[in-house]
């Protein structure tokens, strides 16, 4: 801590002070996603001192994020979120140790990408992603921090923990993914909601970080922005499912003989095939009246641009008894 005047409020809350702005400062922390969630959690964390913070995004800046993603300007809209991130957090908080990758968390490096790090905080809001992650933290022993937010309602959770201090991963809480995955794209969000999620988020870092025992590890918390209602659901005694399981793998990981769909729209599909081998075109709304062309004795491997509807088809294959069934997350 170089400059104790900068972090002079926050040491003055007895919950943190010196002790805990020297947890925050030797902290290791990676933000996915510097969208809505990631650009304030970022700054925010920037704010408090984190020791180290690394972000990581693949997209790039829309006209229609800047009501929500407070970095970014209209000159930077065409250019690299996180590489613009790390320009805005820069100038914040030149004490932190700042890094980016304008990449896509994928099952190929998120290994290397949660490894060594204290926290790693879940802001992509994407389904696919946050199962990635919580497999990878849970095997790390590093809690994952997760949040999502859409219309006006947002829920947050620390799961996984420590090795010393154990919790369960998002697979104990959701053994069987979600079917009706709703986004920002398709039902809207208010930019103030993205905001106190994120705020919410940013807040439950520090106490993550200073190892507080009001965190909400094994916890997650639901909030209506609109009405201003929220409710607590304790997840501590849930157990890890040993079931049948989705696998999320890489494109590397496709094997010769797996079958492989991808589940995207044919327009989406010829505008940009995949990188990949693909053995069958099944949009997502077809492919519960498909199943008579997929054979159960062999692997199935779905895939789209995202995760999202890739995940939802594996679901429906998991419910009809297909014993082995991954998704690819492309890079």
């Amino acid at each position: 801590m170089s400059d104790i005047t900068r972090y002079s409020r926050q040491v003055l809350v007895e919950q943190v002070g010196i002790q805990g702005q020297q947890l925050i400062g030797a902290s290791r922390v990676l933000v996915v996603g510097a969208g809505g969630l990631g650009c304030q959690v970022s700054a925010q964390l920037v704010g408090a001192g984190v020791g180290n913070l690394h972000v990581v995004d693949h997209d790039t800046v829309d006209v229609s994020n800047l009501h929500r993603q407070i970095l970014f300007r209209e000159a930077d809209i065409g250019e690299s979120k996180a590489l613009c991130s790390l320009r805005e957090l820069e100038a914040i908080n030149s004490e932190v140790k700042l890094s980016a990758d304008a990449v896509r968390v994928n099952a190929g490096n998120v290994k290397n990408l949660v490894n060594e790090r204290d926290l790693v905080i879940d802001a992509a809001d994407n389904f696919a992603t946050s199962y990635l992650l919580s497999d990878a933290c849970l095997h790390a022993g590093v809690p994952l921090l997760s949040a999502s937010v859409n219309k006006s309602f947002g829920f947050l959770a620390v799961y996984c923990g420590t090795k010393t201090t154990p919790s369960p991963s998002l697979r104990a809480l959701f053994p069987k993914l979600t079917k009706e995955q709703q986004s920002c794209d398709t039902v809207g969000v208010t930019g103030p909601s993205v905001g106190i999620i994120a705020s919410l988020q940013a807040q439950e870092a520090i106490k993550v970080l200073t190892n507080s025992p009001e965190q909400l590890l094994g916890k997650i918390l639901y909030a209506n922005l609109w009405d201003y209602s929220m409710h607590c659901i304790d997840f501590s005694q849930a157990k890890e499912p040993t079931d049948s399981q989705v696998k999320l793998i890489s494109a590397a990981e496709i094997n010769v003989d797996d079958q492989v769909v991808d589940v995207r729209e044919g327009i989406e599909v010829a505008e940009s095939p995949q990188r990949f081998a693909v053995t069958h075109h099944i949009p997502l709304g077809a492919i519960s009246g498909s199943l008579a062309d997929l054979d159960k004795a062999t692997r199935v491997v779905l895939a789209c641009k995202s995760g999202q509807r890739a995940l939802v088809a594996a679901q429906t294959l998991v419910d009809e008894s297909y014993p082995d069934v991954a998704v690819v997350l492309s890079d």
